[in-house]
């Protein structure tokens, strides 16, 4: 059982020198039995937050404490990003460089940024989007995220820069994550009591849990739209005395931000969701796996999960545990993150067999999103026909929807399934829009003649993120701000992934600036979306082109 007492998640920007007895004590509050090889990922990222980094003499400890090889320590290391080996400057400025930032002066503020603060002992560097883009301009400051930085407060930031002033020290409100819901819906604004849907779930057999979950249509909302009953069922079905529940929090997406929500405003809907799953299939253990970036919510929501062992709701039966991700986007996708839940590099793996079957240490695991095990309370609580009252037949229900960009009223919106592009639009009060990216990245790219598309499982573009662009933004801009997304986040484990990310950055810069072979490259670009969404290993490489592909099929409306 996870131990509440988390001293290394402390903000701060003075770290203490190596000490085994510091590192074996924090280790030790934290896990019973901290040093088995599949908590080493988890080791590594307490060391890092409590030491600014993890030193060489720090990886051999750990391998040896723990016997895992020093190799596999530093590809570990290697493939994280925020696992870092060289020693920390006292303060770790990482932007968040989505094409939201972008366009709320991301470039600018970090030159005057860089300017302001040269000679100083900080780090300056950009990242993906940090699940921030209704707060435009972000930053992670040594983790922790500062929001709204302008022109206005940013020479205030760099005078606490310039004088040393520790962390802890800063005004709290400039660490203020504001997490308003623009429109409310069913699982936003029903009347929740804790525990009432594990009491229904437990008057009923698993079979009838599952079929209350089916009956209500509920599909995964992480954007895949998969059946959340016939994922249940599979798992439930194995003949196997050990199952594992897993939520996937990781939500990097860039401009998707709804799962921040439910974290920090219904965690206890997501784990009672856990819990009800738990009593369906026979789990013994769950684990939540959330993103790096939002290691602000890590105590929140591990006070939460004590608050429910104290109520003996998770006990010797059936707790969960708190992962927290360490900087890696493709940790989103299910056997990605079961692998580095496991303590490894978070490559993914091969389907068949899936997590229903083989899943977390090789025992089957039901794998889902967080807003997927709040809807499975809703619907125990609430029932079934209360669930599907909302949305169309293929997809029933209602979802939040994270909107940002170009328009008066950025924010989280619930509604239902097949709410066309154009009502969502008109509620955040978009004007002049040129197009909208439903999806994130790998989703659709939707123009004006376009906008009574439904936003549905239905139709391309699920994912929950809605960003906005008026007509004084530029389709090659937002193209090539998603394809170096991509080439920035490949894991690097396949060539047509690796390689081929960069080589579309490079065709689309000589598509813009080579016009007598504009028909040329994008032939080429077409050939090399095709050929990697055919050989990739997995579905970032597979999906990568689509912001190419998009582009060309709609830049011919555009002009």
């Amino acid at each position: 059982m996870v131990n509440p007492i988390n001293d290394w998640l402390t903000a701060k920007s003075d770290f203490p020198s190596w000490s085994t007895d510091l590192a074996e004590q924090t280790l030790l509050r934290h896990y019973h039995n901290p040093f088995l090889p599949e908590r080493v990922l988890q080791n590594l990222v307490i060391l890092q937050q409590l030491f600014g980094h993890i030193s060489l003499p720090m990886q051999e400890w750990l391998s040896r404490k723990s016997g895992v090889h020093i190799a596999d320590l530093r590809a570990l290391i290697s493939f994280y990003l925020f696992l870092e080996e060289a020693k920390p400057c006292r303060y770790h400025l990482r932007f968040a460089d989505n094409i939201i930032e972008q366009h709320a002066g991301v470039n600018e503020l970090i030159e005057q940024v860089k300017e302001k603060l040269c000679g100083c002992d900080c780090k300056i560097e950009t990242t993906s989007c940090i699940g921030l883009s209704d707060h435009p301009v972000s930053l992670l400051v040594n983790g922790f995220p500062v929001t709204r930085l302008t022109a206005d407060n940013v020479n205030d930031f760099c005078q606490l820069i310039r004088r040393g002033a520790p962390l802890q020290d800063w005004p709290r409100s400039w660490f203020a994550v504001n997490n308003l819901i623009r429109h409310k819906g069913p699982l936003t604004a029903y009347p929740y009591q804790a525990g009432q849907g594990i009491a229904q779930a437990k008057s009923l057999s698993r079979e009838q849990i599952i079929d209350l979950i089916g009956d209500a249509g509920l599909r995964g909302m992480g954007g895949a739209g998969f059946p959340t009953a016939f994922k249940w069922h599979w798992c439930e079905q194995q003949n196997e005395p050990i199952k594992y529940i897993a939520c996937n929090a990781d939500e990097g997406e860039p401009g998707t931000f709804k799962d921040r929500y439910y974290l920090s405003q219904q965690t206890d809907q997501m784990i009672e969701g856990m819990i009800i799953a738990a009593l369906a299939v026979g789990a013994v253990r769950g684990f939540i796996y959330l993103r790096g970036e939002y290691l602000y919510l890590y105590q929140p929501i591990e006070k939460g999960l004590q608050r429910w062992r104290e109520q003996g709701y998770l006990n010797a039966d059936f707790d969960i545990e708190l992962h927290l991700g360490a900087g890696a986007y493709i940790c989103g996708e299910e056997s990605a993150m079961i692998e580095s839940l496991a303590g490894k590099r978070g490559i993914p793996t091969p389907k068949p067999p899936f997590p229903g079957e083989k899943g977390l240490f090789d025992k089957p695991t039901v794998v889902n999103n967080v807003e997927t095990f709040v809807a499975a309370t809703y619907i125990l609580q609430q029932g079934s026909k209360a669930f599907k009252s909302v949305g169309t037949e293929k997809s029933p229900g209602s979802r939040l929807h994270s909107v940002s960009g170009d328009c008066q009223q950025p924010g989280l919106y619930e509604l239902p399934q097949g709410t066309p592009v154009r009502e969502l639009l008109a509620l955040c009060d978009a004007k002049d829009t040129l197009c909208v990216q439903a999806g994130g990245p790998s989703g659709a790219l939707y123009l004006p003649h376009q906008f009574d598309t439904p936003l549905d499982f239905e139709n391309p573009g699920r994912g929950g993120s809605v960003m906005v662009f008026n007509r004084s933004r530029s389709l090659m801009d937002i193209t090539r701000n998603f394809i170096q997304f991509f080439r920035h986040e490949s894991c690097g484990f396949c060539t047509p992934c690796r390689a081929g990310t960069v080589a579309m950055c490079n065709l689309l810069e000589r598509y813009e600036h080579q016009p007598t072979l504009k028909e040329q490259n994008k032939s080429d670009m077409i050939e090399l979306a095709q050929l990697m969404q055919q050989t990739s290993h997995c579905g970032l490489g597979k999906t990568a082109g689509l912001p190419i592909l998009n582009f060309l099929n709609l830049v011919e409306h555009h002009e």
